[in-house]
C-alpha cells in the first residue's frame, strides 16, 4: 500500500504477488494497480467456515497490525462476528516475544487461536502457546501455510496438526508444470510462498512492455497490463484482471500440518470455495 501511494501518484503501474489487503481494491485510492493473488475479503470468510466446519470455539485471533493483518483480520472478524470472538489480539510486526499476548489467550479461557501472521512470528506465537500449555486447535492464513512455519521451532513437533488455508493452485498447465518441476529442485522456492505468483507478476509485466514496443506511442504501460492479464496462463493459474485490477483467484487450499520421523509437512487435503457474498462451500 505504500509503495502504491508513491507509484500511483506518479503514473507508475505496479503487480503484486502478494498484496492481499481488501482496501487495495479501491481503483481510486490505489491507482494502476494489480495483483495476482485474490483480496483477503473472500479468505476472511473461507478461514471462518474452516474454523467452524473443525469446531473451533471460542476463538482467539491474533494478527499482526501492519497492511496484510490488519486487512486480513477484519475480513474474518466480520464473518465471525466481532462480539463472537473469545480475543481479539493485534500486535506490531516487529514483535518476538509474545508472552503476554499468549497470557490474553489463557486468562480468557480461549479455545481455539486464529493466527494471521508470517511464518517467523506465527512459530513463535504457537511455541509460546505450548509452553503456555495451550491445548486447542490453531489456525492460520496463507501467511504461516508453509513448512518454513516448522523450521525454527525448538520441536518440529509442535506444528503438528495446525490448520491453514491460502490460495488454492489451478487446473494445472503447461506453464505451472515447468514452473513446478524447477521450483521443486529449488529449497528456497520449495520451501517458499507466493513464488509462483512472483513469477507470474514478473512475466506479466515483461509481456506488457514488450507489447509496447509494437503499440501506438504512448500506451499507457497500465492499459498493456491489463490486457495481458485477460486469460493469462500463470505458473498460479489463469489471471483475468478486473477493471480494479484484483484477480477472482480459485478458491482456497484447506491445509494440515503433519510430522513424521521430524519432518514437517504442509497439504492440502480440502478446498474452500468462497462465493462474492461470502458464503463458503468446503469440499
Amino acid at each position: 500500500m505504500a509503495a502504491n501511494a508513491v507509484l500511483g501518484a506518479a503514473g507508475v503501474p505496479m503487480i503484486s504477488y502478494a498484496s492481499t489487503n481488501p482496501g487495495l481494491s479501491d481503483a481510486v485510492a490505489y491507482p494502476n494497480f494489480f495483483r495476482v493473488v485474490p483480496s483477503d475479503a473472500l479468505q476472511g470468510p473461507a478461514l471462518n467456515a474452516v474454523v467452524a466446519a473443525d469446531g473451533g470455539t471460542d476463538v482467539a485471533l491474533m494478527y499482526m497490525t501492519n497492511d496484510y493483518g490488519s486487512g486480513f483480520a477484519d475480513a474474518f472478524t466480520a464473518a465471525h462476528g466481532a462480539d463472537n470472538l473469545c480475543a481479539s489480539i493485534g500486535y506490531e510486526d516487529t514483535t518476538t516475544d509474545f508472552t503476554s499476548q499468549v497470557q490474553q489467550v489463557i486468562d480468557n479461557s480461549c479455545g481455539s487461536v486464529v493466527l494471521i501472521s508470517y511464518a517467523a512470528d506465527g512459530a513463535a506465537i504457537v511455541e509460546e502457546l505450548s509452553a503456555q500449555s495451550f491445548s486447542g486447535q490453531i489456525f492460520g492464513g496463507d501467511g504461516v501455510a508453509e513448512e518454513g512455519l516448522c523450521a525454527s521451532m525448538a520441536n518440529v513437533d509442535t506444528c503438528a496438526g495446525i490448520v491453514a488455508t491460502k490460495p488454492a493452485s489451478a487446473t494445472p498447465n503447461e506453464r505451472s508444470m515447468a514452473f513446478a518441476a524447477v521450483c521443486g529442485e529449488i529449497p528456497d522456492c520449495a520451501g517458499g510462498i507466493y513464488t509462483a505468483e512472483a513469477f507470474d507478476a514478473m512475466i506479466i509485466m515483461g509481456y506488457a512492455v514488450f507489447a509496447g514496443a509494437s503499440s501506438p506511442e504512448g500506451t499507457p504501460l497500465s492499459m498493456l497490463i491489463a490486457a495481458v492479464g485477460q486469460g493469462f496462463v500463470g505458473a498460479s493459474g489463469v489471471h483475468t484482471f478486473g477493471a480494479n485490477g484484483d484477480v477472482g483467484g480459485n478458491g482456497y487450499c484447506v491445509g494440515d500440518f503433519t510430522v513424521t520421523d521430524g519432518t514437517a509437512s504442509f497439504d492440502c487435503n480440502r478446498h474452500a470455495d468462497v462465493a462474492a457474498d461470502g458464503t463458503t462451500t468446503i469440499s
